[in-house]
């Protein structure tokens, strides 16, 4: 079972305009029209230590982690507010939903999950909290960032004939980086500062300065609360300043400071080892259902009522072939009694695949909600398969789209920063 310990990391997320302020509460910075309070704020520090702690890691600068978490409050709450603003909510029965899949996931019901937040300390009212702040960030992001990510198939081919193509799948990279940030628009001033300060850290690392620590005192990367460790990643999953230096570095080698819009990367490998995914397989579905669309005439309601009578007759004796060819309004699929063939689940819409994925063996699904308007499905039999073509090359669109999302993700965010009102009292 994963340790819930480490969800101390989620919480250390949670909004700090929320929490009640003592009359004598002193402000550690200003966000906008938001304040981050000093008593949040120190709460917030414990529990980024707790988490430290139980990964093994005993930060010894308490200045630098406060500086660094103060930081994350401050970028989380420029983000909520854009979220605000942009009309983005997480409702209930999704939160709900989202926070009972985080407790099946540990083998744990809903109310055990509960009792063990709390015997971690962890409110479980805070922490429905801390998961909606999250998931609100994230179809931020997924709105402004993600959405806007095109892989061209031209691309992928060229990424699959480079001479790293397919090998950048070979390896996987335990790397550690610092970032030295510098503004949007910076002056020949301050990129000559960051430069120095980029040497300078360079210079404690071969001295013999410990990584983490020196990652949570000065970067200002995604991942400095972790002490900059991004991570085993394949090749194809590196960003693409990193892309071509990684592979020719040793083991514990440091790369010289790589200069890009956002400041000055440096980077250390930790270790290297062989990729496990030489063989790829899938699992396929044989699948079939039956979709009625939503229109004029046939609202949310109808369809759904439909398709439970429909189900009923199924589960009555009727044959599902025959209701398809009658009722099913999916005109590619309808003439072949609902079927969709052997399919893979990247071909089909998230909301069909969730539940294929989720359907024992025969049994027919309660209706459900796609783009395309309301199903029921039947999963009639599924086999895992040896799909290595199709599944690299699956996996490299992933690796590419991940790629251009992080260096977009980096940019976005410095700009936000840039652009709000902040200021630290700390």
């Amino acid at each position: 079972m994963r340790k819930i310990v480490c969800l101390l990391c989620m919480l250390a997320f949670a909004t700090p305009s929320t929490a009640s302020v003592a009359p004598l509460d002193k402000v550690a910075a200003v966000v906008n029209d938001k304040i981050i309070t000093q008593s949040e704020l120190t709460k917030q520090v414990k529990l980024f230590h707790q988490n430290l702690m139980a990964q093994g890691q005993h930060p010894q600068d308490q200045a630098a982690l406060t500086k660094q978490v103060l930081e994350h409050l401050i970028l989380q709450e420029i983000q909520l507010q854009m979220a605000e603003r942009s009309g983005i909510q997480i409702d209930e029965p999704m939160l709900s939903q989202i926070i009972s899949n985080i407790a099946k996931d540990n083998h744990l019901t809903l109310s055990e999950f509960s009792h063990k937040l709390e015997e971690e300390g962890i409110e479980y009212e805070l922490y429905r909290q801390t998961i909606r702040r999250q998931l609100t960030i994230q179809q931020l992001q997924q709105r402004d960032i993600y959405q806007g990510i095109q892989i061209s198939d031209q691309e992928l081919q060229q990424f699959l004939n480079a001479p790293n193509g397919l090998g950048a799948m070979s390896y996987e990279y335990h790397l550690g980086h610092i970032l030295i940030p510098v503004s949007e628009n910076p002056s020949p001033e301050e990129l000559d500062e960051a430069e120095r300060n980029a040497t300078d850290v360079m210079t404690k690392l071969k001295e013999g300065a410990d990584f983490h620590d020196l990652a949570l005192k000065t970067s200002r990367g995604e991942l400095a609360l972790k002490g900059g460790d991004l991570g085993w990643r394949k090749q194809g999953e590196l960003p693409t300043l990193f892309v071509n230096i990684v592979p020719s570095l040793k083991q514990g080698e440091l790369a010289n400071p790589i200069k890009s819009p956002s400041g000055f990367h440096i980077i250390k490998l930790l270790d290297k080892r062989q990729s496990n995914d030489a063989i790829i397989h899938v699992t396929k579905y044989q699948v079939r259902h039956i979709l009625v669309q939503t229109n004029d005439y046939v609202s949310d309601k109808e369809a759904k009522t439909k398709l439970n009578v429909i189900k009923q007759q199924i589960q009555a004796g009727d044959d599902f072939e025959a209701l398809a060819k009658t009722h099913s309004n999916d005109l590619a699929s309808s003439m072949k009694g609902g079927n969709l063939g052997w399919v893979t689940k990247d071909v089909l819409v998230p909301e069909f695949s969730k539940v294929m994925e989720n359907m024992p063996l025969a049994e027919i699904s309660e209706p459900f909600q796609s783009p395309f308007g309301w199903h029921i499905l039947q999963v009639l039999d599924k086999k895992t398969v040896n799909d290595s073509d199709n599944a690299l090359k699956m996996r490299a669109r992933e690796m590419l789209q991940q790629r251009k999302f992080e260096e977009k993700l980096q940019a976005w965010q410095n700009q936000l920063r840039d652009e709000a009102f902040v200021k630290v009292y700390l």
